[in-house]
């Protein structure tokens, strides 16, 4: 999916329905970010996967606090689709992160 194509569903729920799929999504983020642990270990094999799904995160989770407090200011919410996407950032986190937010939407339309 491209950032517009993730926008525009977002912009298409309800705000229950929003925060739903951006906390799904949350929690389907970390599933593919624990790729980059070291397998039984406590090291990690792949730092910028871990990062930038923080970085991701970080605004989805501000996303979610706007709609929750029914912000005036939702600069998050407005741009998330292209963190989602992805679009900017490598091959590893482009694919987990648009996986995720599919899995979240399917789980929300279930």
């Amino acid at each position: 999916m491209k950032e517009h194509q993730i926008q525009k569903v977002i912009d298409e729920l309800p705000d229950d329905k929003k925060i739903q799929l951006l906390c799904n999504y949350g929690h389907q983020l970390t599933i593919h970010a624990r790729g980059g642990y070291e397998f039984q270990g406590s090291g990690v094999t792949d730092p910028r996967l871990l990062r930038d799904c923080n970085e991701i995160q970080h605004r989805v989770f501000q996303a979610v606090r706007e709609v929750a407090q029914d912000s005036d200011n939702q600069f998050c919410l407005n741009n998330v689709g292209g963190w989602i996407s992805a679009e900017e950032r490598n091959e590893t986190i482009r694919t987990a992160s648009v996986q995720a937010f599919q899995t979240a939407l399917a789980k929300l339309n279930t």
